[in-house]
C-alpha cells in the first residue's frame, strides 16, 4: 500500500487585509486503496469532496459545486473559512489536498550511451524526483566519466519534504542503483522548517537516522531527537509513563572545512551519562580520478562514557548501542577493535579482535637494528608496531621503547621470517639475544651492542670490496650498450641498494660475508666474486606489453692484498 494524497490543514493570519503568516496545523494521509471513484474522499471531517476520477497520476474532486483537477506533485486549496476576527486580525482555516505518486517518479534527462570499458547509463542534466511520501527533489544530475560503472549522483538540488520543510542544497545517491525506486537522500544537512526553525539532521536512503539537533539562538534552548528509519526513538522513565528528553551539553557544527560536507559534533546527556556523537555526511569521499567528484555518504562515531566508541555508516546504532547492520566496535580497555554484525539488537557475527591504533601512541623510536629512528605505534601493554607492521615487539617497555627482555618479530614485507629474542636497551638490540632469518638461513646467537651483532669471528682488519656496476637502457626499437663504473668500498653491515635494490650485507666473518636480497642468500669468500642482476621495466602499451626498461648488474669481489 502507498499514500496517494495528503489532506493538509493550515491557519492563515491577516492583519487589516495584509497577509501575516501561514502555519500547518494538521495532516491526514490517504492510502490509494481507499480512494474510490464516485465516493467521498476519506479522512475529511464533514461534507467531504466526491472523487470524480483517479488514475494514480491525477485526482479530480467535486466540492461545493466546483471541480478541482490536481496532478501529481501539486497542492490545491479546496476549502477556506474564517475562524475569528478581532481588532482587524482575521484567522482563516485552509484545507488543501496534495496528490502524491504511489512510487518514485523521475522526470528529466537520461544518458543511454556506453563504451566497451564504461557503462554510462543513468540520469543526467536537470531532473525532478517525486516520492510516495510527498517529498520532492529538483536538481542537476551528473554522471562520472572517470570510473567504470559510476559514480553517478544528483547534486546541487533542493529537497522539499511533505511537511513544508526543505534542504536548500541536498544530495541523493544514485550510484548504487540507477533505478529511481532506490534513490534516496543521503548526508547530513541543515533543514529549514515552516515555523522558521532550523535543524541539522542525517539521512540514509531517504530516511532520518541518528540525532537531529534543533537550533535556536541560545544554546540552552537547543533540543535533540533521535531517529531510526524515520521513527522517533522515545525514552521513558522505568517507573513512570513519562517521556524523557536528552539534554544538549554542547555542540559544534562544521559546514566549511570539507567540500559540501556537514559535520555535527554533539555532546548529550542521556540517563545522567554524557555521550559524544560525531555525524558527518555529504559528498566528502573523493573519487580517485577527479578530486572534484565526490560520492554522497554518511559516517557516524559514537563515543561511549567508558571510553569505547562505535563507528558505522549512519544507520546501524540505536540508543547509542549497535542495533542493525555492521559496526566497528573499539574497546578502550583492550586497545582492540573488531567488526560486528547485529540484527534487531542482537549480535549475530563478529570478526577477530585486532590492534586498534586509535588507542596507541604514535612516536619516533630508535631502529632496533640501526642508528636511525623509525615511526612506531606503542600500546599501554608494551605492544609496539613498527612502520605499518614491518616489525612487531612484545616485551618490557620504558619511555615508549623496548627496554629489558622482549621478542621482535618481522611482520609485513620485507621482514617476514625474521625474529629477535633477547635483551634491549633504549629501543635497540643490546645484550644477549638470538636473531633468526629463516629465508636467508641466518642464525646469530650472542652479544649485541646498539643494534649490531658482535661477531665472535669478525675480521681483525677492515674488509675491502670491489664493486663493478653497470646499467643498460633498452626499448622495443633499440638496445643500448652497457655503461660501467668501478669503485672500492669497506664492507659494513647494512644496505647496498645504491647498486642493486634490496641488496644488503647481513653478516661479516673472517672467511665469509653473507649477502641477502629478498629470498636469495649468497656467501662471499676472500678473493671470490658474486654477481647480481636487476631489470626495471618502464612504460607499457595498452595491451600490457613493456615498451622500455633499464637493466642493472653488480659484480662484487672480496679484494685480497
Amino acid at each position: 500500500m502507498a499514500t496517494a494524497c495528503i489532506i493538509n490543514r493550515y491557519h492563515s493570519y491577516s492583519d487589516r487585509g495584509a497577509f501575516v503568516q501561514k502555519e500547518p496545523v494538521g495532516q491526514k494521509f490517504i492510502d490509494e486503496t481507499l480512494i474510490k471513484v464516485g465516493e467521498p474522499l476519506p479522512c475529511w471531517d464533514d461534507c467531504p469532496p466526491i472523487v470524480k476520477a483517479y488514475d494514480g497520476a491525477h485526482l479530480e474532486l467535486e466540492y461545493k459545486d466546483k471541480t478541482y483537477s490536481i496532478k501529481v506533485g501539486d497542492e490545491q486549496l479546496i476549502d477556506e473559512g474564517i475562524l475569528s476576527q478581532n481588532y482587524g486580525v482575521t484567522l482563516y482555516s485552509l484545507t488543501t489536498v496534495k496528490v502524491l505518486s504511489t512510487k518514485i517518479v523521475y522526470k528529466g534527462g537520461w544518458q543511454k550511451g556506453s563504451t566497451v570499458s564504461q557503462k554510462l547509463e543513468g540520469p543526467i542534466g536537470e531532473g525532478e524526483v517525486w516520492y510516495p511520501n510527498g517529498d520532492h527533489f529538483k536538481g542537476d544530475f551528473h554522471l562520472s566519466y572517470a570510473n567504470i560503472n559510476g559514480p553517478a549522483y544528483a547534486a546541487d538540488g533542493r529537497y522539499e519534504f511533505a511537511d513544508g520543510s526543505y534542504i536548500e542544497r541536498a544530495w541523493i545517491n544514485t550510484s548504487k542503483n540507477r533505478k529511481p525506486e532506490f534513490w534516496g537522500l543521503n548526508g547530513v544537512f541543515r533543514v529549514h522548517h515552516p515555523d522558521e526553525r532550523e535543524s541539522v539532521a542525517m539521512f540514509c536512503g531517504g530516511r532520518r537516522y541518528g540525532l537531529e539537533l534543533y537550533l535556536h539562538k541560545s544554546l540552552w534552548r537547543c533540543k535533540v531527537k533521535e531517529w531510526y528509519a524515520d521513527e522517533e526513538v522515545i525514552r521513558w522513565e522505568s517507573d513512570k509513563p513519562e517521556r524523557i528528553d536528552m539534554n544538549v551539553v554542547d555542540y559544534e557544527l562544521d559546514e566549511t572545512s570539507r567540500v559540501d560536507c556537514v559535520t555535527l559534533n554533539l555532546t548529550v546527556k542521556d540517563y545522567g551519562r554524557d555521550y559524544r556523537v560525531e555525524q558527518k555526511g555529504g559528498k566528502y569521499t573523493a573519487n580517485q580520478y577527479d578530486s572534484y567528484v565526490y560520492e554522497p555518504s554518511t559516517q557516524v562515531t559514537v563515543f561511549l562514557p567508558n571510553g569505547d566508541s562505535i563507528d558505522h555508516f549512519g544507520r546501524s546504532v540505536r540508543q547509542f548501542m549497535p542495533y542493525d547492520g555492521y559496526v566497528t566496535y573499539h574497546d578502550a580497555t583492550k586497545g582492540m577493535c573488531r567488526s560486528e554484525l547485529w540484527e534487531n539488537g542482537k549480535q549475530k557475527k563478529t570478526e577477530p579482535w585486532k590492534r586498534d591504533k586509535r588507542f596507541a601512541k604514535s612516536v619516533e623510536i630508535p631502529d632496533p637494528f640501526g642508528q636511525g629512528k623509525v615511526r612506531a605505534e606503542v600500546w599501554r601493554d608494551g605492544y609496539i608496531e613498527y612502520s605499518c607492521g614491518e616489525w612487531v615487539y612484545k616485551g618490557e617497555v620504558a619511555w615508549n621503547c623496548p627496554t629489558g627482555k622482549g621478542v621482535l618479530t618481522g611482520g609485513e614485507y620485507p621482514h617476514e621470517g625474521e625474529r629477535y629474542e633477547g635483551e634491549f636497551n633504549a629501543g635497540r638490540c643490546h645484550g644477549h639475544g638470538i636473531y633468526v632469518n629463516e629465508k636467508a638461513g641466518i642464525t646469530q646467537d650472542g652479544e649485541w651492542k646498539d643494534g649490531v651483532f658482535q661477531e665472535p669471528h669478525a675480521p681483525t682488519a677492515p674488509v675491502t670490496l670491489h664493486a663493478k656496476y653497470g646499467r643498460k637502457e633498452w626499448s622495443v626499437y633499440s638496445v643500448g650498450e652497457w655503461e660501467w663504473k668501478e669503485e672500492d668500498l669497506e664492507a659494513k653491515i647494512g644496505s647496498l641498494s645504491q647498486y642493486i635494490g634490496g641488496l644488503k650485507i647481513a653478516r661479516i666473518e673472517q672467511d665469509c660475508i653473507t649477502l641477502t636480497r629478498y629470498d636469495r642468500t649468497e656467501q662471499l669468500a676472500p678473493g671470490q666474486t658474486v654477481s647480481f642482476y636487476q631489470e626495471v621495466e618502464g612504460r607499457e602499451w595498452s595491451d600490457g606489453c613493456v615498451y622500455d626498461g633499464t637493466d642493472y648488474q653488480l659484480l662484487l669481489t672480496w679484494k685480497v692484498s
